[in-house]
């Protein structure tokens, strides 16, 4: 799954980001200034939290706005059952009530500085504390493009106020991350972009585009399991950490 990561970006990132969206899409407004609008780095985002995503509504424009982490389908009464609905499987979206119209119409991405996996330690009891959490990055230390799904719903409670949210797509873990968990988030490249948010192209033909990332693309690095509490979020999180070989805990 892929339930934590950052958004930390410096402005060579933003400039990429919008550099390869508009060679993609020919986007004419400035991505820099729609993601400064909406935008509040974070190094801890986690379920039920908001975070920045780009996304297609009907006007056509790519835009950046801020949505809730954890899908809430527009039919949906409450947002009860958000915080389980954060991951989307790839090979499911085409079969799943939730997803499947959103697969056609509704596909946006999240940029990524970097996520969080946790890796069980040998010998210990399978409980979150015995668990290695590490910070998994593009090797280039480019930013990353996860691919998602978006929906609004109305909120009931706010006077029907709408409210945009987002889950993340993952596929089956490539060789480099399959020692720390089953699955990873769909990475999306540069050339994939304009195939992935054109909406004439059938689901059957983005199958290619939803495989494990190719090895070599990714790095990682044990972090601290300060990260494990959603109150914690400083640069501090990201940083790498020294472990004590013998008894495979932290130094934290």
């Amino acid at each position: 799954m892929c339930g934590r990561f950052a958004q930390v970006f410096q402005t060579q990132d933003l400039e990429q980001i919008e550099r390869i969206m508009t060679q993609a899409l020919g986007v004419d407004d400035s991505l820099i200034e729609l993601w400064s609008n909406n935008f509040t780095p974070t190094h801890n985002a986690c379920p039920t939290q908001y975070s920045t995503i780009l996304h297609q509504p009907s006007s056509g424009r790519i835009g950046a706005t801020q949505a809730h982490f954890g899908l809430i389908p527009s039919w949906s009464k409450n947002r009860d059952r958000a915080g389980s609905m954060i991951n989307a499987r790839c090979e499911t979206l085409s079969a799943k009530p939730a997803f499947r119209d959103l697969y056609r119409s509704r596909r946006c991405l999240i940029p990524i500085s970097g996520f969080y996996e946790w890796q069980k330690i040998s010998g210990t009891p399978t409980k979150q504390s015995a668990k290695q959490p590490w910070y998994i990055r593009r090797a280039d230390e480019h930013p990353m493009l996860v691919a998602g799904l978006w929906d609004t719903w109305l909120d009931p409670a706010h006077g029907h106020c709408e409210v945009d949210s987002f889950t993340i797509i993952t596929t089956s873990a490539n060789e480099f991350i399959a020692d720390k968990h089953h699955r990873m988030p769909v990475i999306l490249e540069p050339e994939s972009i304009s195939t992935w948010f054109d909406r004439t192209t059938e689901p059957r033909t983005l199958t290619t585009l939803l495989a494990p990332s190719p090895e070599g693309i990714l790095s990682a690095h044990r972090v601290s399991t300060r990260v494990n509490s959603p109150a914690n979020n400083s640069p501090s999180l990201i940083k790498p950490v020294i472990t004590n070989p013998s008894l495979g805990t932290l130094w934290a």
